[in-house]
């Protein structure tokens, strides 16, 4: 299967992936450093919930490492924390070149 080549992947962000809510708010996991290709462009866009909302910030990461940014997890990039907007794949059919993650 091809995807994202390594080389395009020059950033890299530290993502504390929710787990699951509790008693005082959310719960994240363990932060983990994953490599990207960020792009920090405002645009309009729809969150997982069909709402519009803005977008500051748009990775881009290897299907392999898509399972790190549920929904509702904090990103931080260049020194500023966001939150996971929304999850979408990218490529052909049956063929999932990469996977776009919108941050607000």
């Amino acid at each position: 299967m091809t995807t994202i080549p390594q080389r395009l992947l020059r950033e890299s962000v530290s993502v504390a992936p929710l787990v699951g809510e509790g008693a005082y708010g959310p719960v994240y996991g363990e932060i983990v450093d994953v490599p990207c290709r960020a792009s920090h462009l405002r645009q309009l866009v729809r969150n997982a919930s069909g709402e519009e909302v803005v977008s500051e910030l748009t990775l881009y990461v290897k299907p392999s490492d898509a399972y790190h940014f549920p929904v509702g997890s904090t990103v931080e990039c260049d020194g500023y924390a966001s939150t996971v907007l929304a999850v979408a794949a990218q490529g052909r059919p049956g063929e999932i070149f990469m996977v776009r993650v919108t941050c607000s």
